[in-house]
């Protein structure tokens, strides 16, 4: 049994990743209808949400047949993301992901996503602010290191636990 917060899931559960231009409100309930057990919205950067940018609140667009599902927010400074997460708080997903593991270069070649593992400190600080702003469980998306010789994540996925 996997458990987040309130939610309970079986052994093995199916989550439908969060993919840029792929997870939008129709393939998600598609996916649902397909026995999917959680779905994710496409990434959301919190930049852009706090800015109030068209195209990414339509990524907020959720529909109750899809529950649970979790919405995704990145970005790489803690007062747009803790507003982030606080609008899409207001959004009523049942989970809030933090992306610290794109890797794509326009994201995290700026210090977001996979970016964050180059900056640990700001990673948690980011985490915590997160985590006290929202009454939503939060959850973390990362990579095990920022390359093959930098393989944190047993020591990382403690650290960002304790942030709540």
């Amino acid at each position: 049994m996997m458990k987040i917060g309130s939610l309970e899931f079986d052994k093995y559960p199916v989550f439908l990743a969060p993919m840029e231009d792929v997870t939008d409100p129709a393939f998600r309930l598609m996916c649902k209808r397909f026995g999917a057990d959680m779905v994710y919205t496409e990434f959301i950067s919190a930049d852009a949400l706090v800015r109030d940018i068209q195209a990414t609140t339509r990524k907020l667009t959720t529909h109750e047949e899809e529950r649970p599902v979790a919405m995704q927010i990145y970005g790489k400074e803690v007062e747009p993301m803790v507003e982030a997460a606080k609008i899409a708080e207001a959004a009523h997903p049942d989970i809030l992901d933090i992306n610290f593991g794109c890797p794509v270069k326009k994201v995290a070649g700026k210090g977001a996503g996979a970016g964050m593992l180059r900056n640990i400190p700001k990673m948690l600080e980011i985490t915590r602010a997160v985590v006290d702003a929202v009454k939503i469980p939060v959850t973390v998306k990362t990579r095990l290191g920022w390359d093959s010789g930098n393989l944190i994540i047993v020591d990382l996925a403690e650290q960002l636990q304790d942030c709540g």
